[in-house]
């Protein structure tokens, strides 16, 4: 049920509506959160083929986030601070390039506390050295209070590092 709350003292009117009803049947509140990097930056490739933290730091859009922060072992993830368990869908995305060369293979996978899954893994070719790579995953994965979801990116070509463009990650909680 929608309420409306009126300030008169400071002209204000806040409509609040509820999320979907709990278990409980009570009004839930979704945990959700999303950190993007819109600059460019490095990441260090040592092995061709060997899944890596981008060791680049995300913003966390505070605005929009609840029961989530900024994740503290990888800052290109996100950390579950609801204070429990939750089944949350994350949505991942790395446009980037290879420092050299031509027509080289980059994936990325999501990362669960720094290990990643393979299920998530998805692989694409830049074109020029001047051509990024979209990369893209999305996946629904069960995070326990105070775990990370982040992102990890390999060369699957040669161990030339990979110049990062953008990226962004956004996970939202999901009602059984």
């Amino acid at each position: 049920m929608t309420s409306v709350t009126v300030n008169e003292t400071t002209n204000t009117v806040t409509v609040t509506t509820p999320g979907p009803a709990g278990p409980s049947g009570a009004a839930a509140v979704m945990v959700r959160g999303q950190a993007s990097k819109m600059d460019s930056g490095t990441i260090d490739i040592v092995t061709q083929g060997v899944y890596v933290t981008t060791g680049l730091t995300a913003t966390l859009d505070a605005g929009t986030a609840n029961g989530m922060v900024l994740a503290t072992t990888n800052a290109f993830g996100l950390k579950n601070t609801s204070g429990s368990t939750k089944l949350l869908r994350f949505y991942g995305s790395i446009d980037a390039r290879t420092a050299s060369g031509n027509n080289k293979i980059l994936g990325i996978k999501l990362a669960l506390n720094g290990t990643p899954i393979d299920a998530t893994e998805c692989r694409a070719f830049t074109g020029s050295s001047s051509e990024e790579a979209k990369l893209v995953t999305s996946w629904m994965i069960s995070v326990a209070h105070n775990a990370e979801v982040s992102l990890f990116i390999a060369n699957h070509s040669s161990s030339v590092d990979i110049a990062f463009a953008r990226g962004r990650l956004v996970a939202s909680e999901v009602f059984a």
